[in-house]
């Protein structure tokens, strides 16, 4: 099989794109896979995953500039023509986005030239390329159930969950280390969930704790220079990394993560069932982070902490929860309920059936 693979920007949506890809070359041996992005951090993380990627110039509208908005337009309709040429050049059975901006020229293109689409859309509140690609591709896979309430009609909607990365879920007979601490604050990073972080380090030292936190990359050097200003060193009792790769085995081991509501780190805490305090990003589309933490919450799932209260109540709700075994043994077992291991399975027989209907 020969797939396209379109997404780009942050961690939530180059996570399921690469775990897409994953998928049909485990089943598919000898597939190629080709993504397209943007100029984010798929740069990085798809050459790191052996995968090749041609990357478009391409934006984001920031919040309500109309220049910000007419720019993300004329690079979207110039990266459009772009991967109509890609298309050409590489031929695919089939072209999958995973949300955000950087997929939406490529679908754009193949939607035009025939080539089966699906876009996957991991959040409860669907974003704008999501909603502007729904009613025209061929499938839209969605995790939420209630995230179709927002799209055409139309749609060709199939819910499926997310799809998870390699290793996820297989980590779960790892045995959690007791005391153990992960906190990160997404793929880019996160200030003031960084800043809380730190000050809870600081409230560990002399415990008997292990806290590795990833920074983001782009605030890892202003993370340990206030690290190593607070007299804190690596080593025993810290580490500190700007991403980690490796997130469901560390996951699977760790007391208590801390971390943001998006999509796809909650369904690798639900297969982990891990004890969570979820903090949601305040500056996303449709306050969509907060929804997925609500709805974790509200089943005992998971610790809601808002990031206006996150700076006065982090260090508590943590230490409380590594004093508690009974709670993080409930918040472990009721976040796994929201697993869907089928998800892999129902997506990789879904591109079967989007290309065996086309002839490919």
């Amino acid at each position: 099989m020969k797939l396209i693979v379109a997404c780009g920007g942050t961690g939530g949506h180059i996570t399921p794109g690469l775990a897409i890809a994953d998928l049909v070359t485990a089943h598919l041996p000898g597939s190629r896979v080709l993504f397209i992005g943007g100029n984010g951090m798929e740069r990085k993380r798809v050459p790191e995953a052996g995968y090749a990627i041609e990357p478009l110039e391409l934006a984001g509208v920031s919040g309500k500039s109309p220049a910000s908005a007419l720019r993300a337009l004329l690079l979207a309709v110039r990266g459009e023509r772009q991967a109509a040429r890609i298309l050409r050049d590489f031929m695919p059975d089939v072209v999958i986005g995973t949300g955000g901006y950087a997929c939406y020229p490529a679908l754009r293109a193949a939607v035009r030239a025939g080539v089966p689409t699906a876009v996957h859309e991991s959040n409860a509140e669907p974003g704008l390329a999501v909603r502007a690609l729904a009613g025209k591709v061929d499938r839209v896979w969605l995790n939420f159930d209630a995230a179709a309430d927002r799209l055409p009609h139309r749609a060709h909607v199939h819910v499926v969950g997310n799809p998870l990365p390699r290793g996820a879920g297989a980590a779960t007979g790892e045995k959690r280390q007791r005391n153990m601490v992960l906190s990160f604050g997404g793929s880019l990073g996160a200030t003031a969930l960084n800043r809380a972080v730190l000050a809870l380090m600081q409230a560990e030292r002399g415990r008997n704790l292990f806290h590795l936190h990833a920074t983001g990359e782009r605030e890892y050097a202003a993370f340990m220079a206030d690290f190593r200003a607070a007299g804190l060193a690596e080593g025993e009792h810290y580490r500190i990394e700007p991403y980690l790769s490796d997130m469901p085995l560390l996951m699977a081991r760790a007391s208590v993560v801390i971390c943001r509501a998006g999509a796809m780190s909650i369904s690798e805490l639900a297969a982990a069932g891990c004890c969570a305090v979820l903090v949601p990003s305040p500056n996303v589309a449709g306050d969509h982070q907060t929804k997925n933490a609500a709805a974790m919450a509200e089943k005992g799932a998971a610790i809601l902490l808002p990031e206006a209260r996150m700076a006065a109540e982090l260090t508590d709700t943590v230490f409380c929860l590594l004093a508690d075994e009974k709670r993080r043994s409930s918040l472990g077992d009721a976040i796994r309920r929201f697993a869907r291991p089928e998800a892999n399975r129902l997506i990789f027989e879904d591109i079967l059936a989007l290309t065996k209907a086309r002839g490919k």
